[in-house]
């Protein structure tokens, strides 16, 4: 299910590895948002390796990059224009909910292709949905959580704090979440 490599390369490029640094070129010029839009684009690539050789890979990757793009400018414009007052949240969770409409949009494109050929281990690694699940979960019980949470911060204050992230608190998640995982994983083998 390439979908949820697709979820795994964005939570990547738009929460790990989106620094306030970054943050702070975005909004200053578009040249920070083709930054931040690289990152997606790397990770969607890179997770997409077993395509490379499809003419469709490029294109979803390409459409990704280039709605991300566009996508990210148009948020940046109503921020400054219109939110930059009120702080709400909304405009996080749309640009969130957009992004993932459009990987679900683009996934299927991908059941009909043939991936490369690959040893063993990698093919199971690559194709194993546990590991992609978990690591899933892993970004949106740390840093996706993490930031939630300061965007309900920054609109409640109403004030443009810089975002500093909890690691003590995403350490307690991550774990919480890895024995509850695991627990599961265990009850599903013991099932099957």
């Amino acid at each position: 299910m390439v979908i949820l490599e697709l979820v795994l390369a964005h939570l990547l490029g738009d929460f790990v590895f989106q620094s306030n640094d970054l943050i702070h070129r975005k909004y200053q010029s578009w040249m920070g948002v083709a930054e931040h839009v690289c990152i997606i684009a790397f990770f969607t690539v890179l997770f997409l390796f077993p395509f490379w050789q499809h003419q469709y890979m490029w294109q979803a990757a390409g459409i990704i990059f280039a709605v991300h793009f566009i996508q990210d400018l148009l948020k940046i414009k109503y921020d400054i224009k219109f939110n930059a007052k009120k702080k709400s949240t909304v405009p996080f969770f749309l640009d969130q909910i957009f992004h993932l409409s459009l990987i679900a949009y683009l996934a299927p494109g991908f059941e009909t292709l043939t991936p490369l050929s690959l040893p063993t281990w990698l093919q199971n690694l690559y194709f194993s949905q546990f590991l992609t699940i978990y690591l899933i979960g892993l970004i949106l019980f740390s840093f996706t959580y993490d930031i939630t949470v300061y965007q309900f911060r920054r609109q409640k204050e109403k004030k443009e704090k810089e975002y500093i992230p909890d690691f003590v608190g995403m350490r307690k998640r991550l774990l919480l979440y890895s024995v509850i995982f695991v627990l599961g994983l265990l009850m599903h083998r013991s099932l099957v």
